[in-house]
């Protein structure tokens, strides 16, 4: 049995990698839950975790099961700010429980997906970013005006986003930047929608780390409450 009486956190992370995961393995660990993932374009990389610590209870067997996140997604959006959430596992499905002024019961069958966990690209990143929300998201925001890709550049310890189009072109700089660690000058680009979606959730007072090599995925890493969500964003070809 595990029991969550503060499930805004979950809710919020199950709602982000839903957009492009719709069925994947949570790995039930003495520690915590694992979710790792590939969403079918084969584009992203979700590495997401939940100490067993930020559970009320948490007494369940090691196990790995199948489970469509889009629908548990679903049931999740449905729960009531005091609701509390429970999850038992059986052979064959996952009960959700979410109580407090109304009791309701949802039940998914567990299904069938690779039982190989994804394995995480191993890169030396040459930089490492972090930024707060709100200033990349803007930066995004500029670059949809003009294109459906970015090209994100480091040089002399600058932060850039640039954006071209068949209706001009866009040049955007982070001159409020936590930190900025580069051992070289960095030319890396991305589809634009996957990496608006991947920070679409999150909070704006919350910082994201982003690990850039050239010709190499990008490293995304940002807290959703309490739990941290690690992805990877394959690169486009220059």
């Amino acid at each position: 049995m595990i029991e969550l009486r503060n499930i805004g956190f979950l809710k919020n992370a199950m709602e982000a990698i839903s957009v492009f995961i719709p069925e994947g393995n949570f790995r039930f660990a003495e520690e915590g839950i694992y979710f790792k993932a590939i969403d079918p374009s084969q584009v992203l990389l979700v590495d997401y975790f939940i100490d067993k610590k930020l559970f009320d209870v948490y007494d369940v067997e090691p196990n790995f099961v199948g489970v469509d996140i889009v629908e548990f997604n679903k049931i999740l959006q449905r729960a009531m700010p005091k609701d509390r959430l429970s999850i038992e596992l059986t052979e064959s499905e996952i009960k959700i429980k979410l109580e407090s002024d109304l009791k309701r019961s949802f039940k998914l069958p567990l299904i069938d997906v690779n039982e190989e966990e994804a394995k995480t690209p191993k890169v030396e990143y040459d930089t490492k970013i972090i930024i707060g929300s709100t200033s990349l998201k803007e930066m995004l925001k500029d670059a949809i005006l003009f294109g459906s890709s970015i090209v994100l550049k480091v040089k002399n310890n600058k932060f850039y986003v640039e954006a071209k189009g068949p209706s001009g072109t866009m040049e955007t700089e982070a001159t409020k930047v936590s930190k900025i660690e580069s051992e070289k000058e960095v030319n890396a680009k991305f589809s634009l929608n996957f990496f608006q979606n991947i920070v679409r959730m999150v909070d704006p007072a919350e910082k994201i780390t982003i690990g850039l090599k050239t010709d190499s995925p990008m490293k995304i890493i940002y807290k959703i409450g309490e739990s941290k969500i690690e992805l990877y964003l394959a690169h486009m070809i220059l």
